[in-house]
This record gives C-alpha cells, sequence and structure tokens, in this order.
C-alpha cells in the first residue's frame, strides 16, 4: 500500500503534539493490546511500567479477527488464565459479540499504544492501528525478524508508527535499506525474548511420566504456510511430516517426550484446507494432548525452551530465538537453498547453526544421534552466535532500555 509524504508528515505533527500533551500532565497514558499469549512480548515492560509513576498502564486483550471464532475463543481464553496467574489487570474481551468491544479510545483516550503485530484490518476497528496513528504508536516484533522486504519492514505500520523497538543493528540496517522513511522510527534495544530467558525464573511444563524414567525432551514446532498467500515463501511441510511425528512419538516412547506447539494460526488453515477440516484436525491435535509421551502447547512457551533438550520446526521466528537457549535444533525443509533466497544475512548467519532435516531420514538420524546421541558438534558455533548478535545492547534489559527511550523522548527524565 503506497504511502504518500503528506501522510508522514501528518503522522509526525500529530506524533509531536501528542509528545507536548504528555510533557505538560508529565504522566503517559499506556495500552499494550493483547491478541494471543505467544505474542504477548510485554510482560517485562509493563512491569516496569506500572511501577514507573509516570505511566498510566492497562492491558486490552484484542484476538485476531482474521482468525476462526474458535481459535479466536482459544486464545481469549489462554490470556485469560496468564493474566490471571500473574495477578494482572486487564480489559476482556468476547469473541461471539454478545459484549461490546471496548472502545479504548473513548476509554483510556491513551497517549501510547503497544501493538503485537504491525498490521492494518488485524483487530476490531476499536482497536486497529489504521484508526490510532493519531497516538504514538510502538511495537516489539512478536518473532525475531528473519525474512527480508516489504512484509518485514515496509507497511504503513512501519513507516507511520512513532517507535520501531528492534533487536539490533543487523535488523536496523535491513529497514534503512526496505522501509519508505528509512527506519527513522528504530531504535536498538534487544529482542524482549531475550529478557523471558535471562530472567526466566519459571516452572517446569512436561508431562510426569508414569514410569518415572527420565526421557529427552523434544519440540515440534511446525509453521502454518502451505501456500505463498501470504507473501512469504511457502513452506507446507506440515502436510508432508504430520503423520511422521506423530509415528516417531509412538515409536521412540521409552526415550523421548514430544512437545507439539503448533504456530498460533495453524489451526485456522487446518480448518480450512480441503483434506483436513475441523473434524480430523481436533482429532489430530487431540492425539497430541492424549498419548503418554506427548503434549499440546498453545500458550506461553519460554518456560518450554527452558525445559526442553532440543527442537524440530519449519517456524521463522524460533530459527533465532531458540538459539537463545544454546540448545541443539533442526529446521525442516525439503528445498533450504530456495527457503534461504527470502532470507536476511543475519537470518542466513543463525540457519547456519543449524541442523537441517530435507526428509524424515534425516529427522531420524538428528533424534538418535544429537539428541539421544549427545553428539552436537554445532554448539560452539550457536554460542558464537548468540554472543554477537542476541545480546542486548548496554548490559541492560530490553525492558529497561525501551523504558529509559520512552521517558527521554518523551520529556520525561526532567
Amino acid at each position: 500500500m503506497y504511502l504518500h509524504l503528506w501522510q508522514y508528515r501528518r503522522a509526525e505533527r500529530t506524533q509531536q503534539r501528542r509528545i507536548d500533551i504528555v510533557r505538560q500532565r508529565g504522566k503517559a497514558r499506556v495500552v499494550f493490546l493483547a491478541m494471543s499469549v505467544p505474542m504477548w512480548k510485554y510482560q517485562h515492560l509493563y512491569e516496569l511500567l506500572a511501577d514507573d509513576r509516570r505511566f498510566d498502564v492497562h492491558i486490552v486483550i484484542s484476538p485476531s479477527i482474521d482468525y476462526s471464532i474458535e481459535q479466536q475463543t482459544s486464545d481469549v481464553e489462554a490470556l485469560r488464565r496468564y493474566f490471571d496467574e500473574h495477578h494482572m489487570s486487564y480489559v476482556d474481551f468476547d469473541p461471539t459479540g454478545s459484549t461490546p468491544v471496548v472502545d479504548i479510545r473513548q476509554v483510556f483516550d491513551p497517549d501510547i499504544i503497544f501493538y503485537p503485530q504491525p498490521y492494518e484490518h488485524l483487530l476490531v476497528p476499536e482497536h486497529d492501528c489504521l484508526n490510532f496513528y493519531d497516538r504514538l504508536l510502538c511495537y516489539y516484533p512478536y518473532a525475531f525478524m528473519t525474512g527480508r522486504g516489504k512484509f518485514s519492514y515496509d507497511f504503513h505500520f512501519h513507516n507511520l508508527a512513532w517507535r520501531l523497538y528492534y533487536p539490533n543493528e543487523e535488523i536496523r540496517h535491513e529497514a534503512q535499506v526496505t522501509a519508505w522513511n528509512r527506519g527513522r522510527n528504530v531504535r536498538i534495544v534487544g529482542h524482549p525474548n531475550g529478557d523471558d530467558f535471562a530472567l526466566w525464573n519459571g516452572s517446569d511444563p512436561w508431562k510426569s511420566m508414569s514410569d518415572g524414567r527420565p526421557r529427552k525432551r523434544i519440540i515440534w514446532a511446525p509453521h502454518f504456510s502451505f501456500d505463498d498467500k501470504f507473501g512469504q515463501l511457502p513452506r507446507g511441510n506440515f502436510l508432508w511430516v504430520a503423520h511422521f511425528m506423530l509415528d516417531l512419538a509412538q515409536r521412540y516412547q521409552e526415550f523421548v517426550q514430544i512437545a507439539f506447539k503448533p504456530h498460533p494460526r495453524l489451526l485456522t488453515e487446518l480448518y480450512a484446507h480441503p483434506e483436513w477440516g475441523q473434524k480430523r484436525t481436533d482429532e489430530y491435535y487431540q492425539m497430541w494432548a492424549d498419548m503418554p509421551n506427548t503434549q499440546l502447547e498453545l500458550g506461553q512457551y519460554v518456560d518450554l525452551f527452558m525445559t526442553s533438550d532440543a527442537m524440530i520446526h519449519d517456524s521463522g521466528s524460533f530459527v533465532i530465538e531458540y538459539l537463545y537457549t544454546h540448545k541443539p535444533v533442526m529446521f525442516i525443509s525439503r528445498n533450504i537453498d530456495h527457503f534461504l533466497t527470502g532470507q536476511t544475512a543475519l537470518s542466513r548467519e543463525a540457519f547456519a547453526q543449524l541442523y537441517i532435516g530435507k526428509n524424515e531420514r534425516e529427522i531420524m538420524d538428528f533424534v538418535d544421534t544429537v539428541v539421544l546421541g549427545g553428539d552436537d558438534p554445532m554448539l560452539p558455533q550457536r554460542q558464537g552466535f548468540y554472543d554477537r548478535h542476541l545480546q542486548a545492547p548496554g548490559g541492560q534489559s530490553t525492558a529497561q532500555n525501551t523504558l529509559d527511550d520512552l521517558v527521554k523522548s518523551l520529556g520525561l527524565d526532567g
């Protein structure tokens, strides 16, 4: 969607007026929009802002209206559980539509809104970024960006938002060469998941085994893309690997546990797939939930990552994120060279730290040799990548770097 210079200049003027209002008031009204638990990246920042008298902070649940009602309901229920467990107040959402949506402009009159994704028409109009470019819009990437091009860096939101809080200079460079505004609104603070891992003091989410014997714990995290309708290179691996992974779990039940961690959108896509549909999809998900050495994971995944032994996936966001754990990981792709044509230089370097599985035999070898056998020659490489690219700048947390920028940029540090 083309952006006119007058739209950009208007956004700059309205942002400055809003900053002047905040500075005069001495306090900023902040709304965090929560779309799903896996995309809730603002926990540590929320805690800092909630404890700071210069900010009035609210959380509003708002699932993607692009998802099925079943998926929206599941996401909302998971968010309620998460916030309740953390004793956090929030504004609820009713996916059935029987309860009116809270209009955040009327109720909170926010100065700053943090979004979970940078796309228009993704949320209800009362929450959608399309209707709030007169406010100070901010964004943590919900995933560590690995793809190149407009989809990752050059939508209206990327250009008109007030602050894009990105993880490192390599990502800033991609914005500078891709975005219409040349990345002028980018600030480097680190990646929020880095805080999740560095400050982790969570629990063990893995199922207890009835015989009490320890097993290696593997996460299987399939992506949702079956074609190129989302403007990305299609992966489609789920369709050929789905039943192989079930069979692997059954055959290796004495040696491994496997957590099925599908992309949040996979359920919606499988419901609409002509060879799957709702009944077959529900039955498949339920098998993972019910088998003695498997489990279905649909929510927060930091605990899962930190207590796992390895991962098998084809999710772009996990290519770099799982490297925070230093544990072995395999990326499934039948044509990795073709897939890498759409990746950034940083992403290609990250892929060089992964084991690549092109077929069932290579997946089995990874499980047998690396996971069960402990032969992991790529460990030093993964640790080196972490040291070069994944640590937040300034020796601080990502959340603290973000807070410091907010305070300085709003003139609240006087």
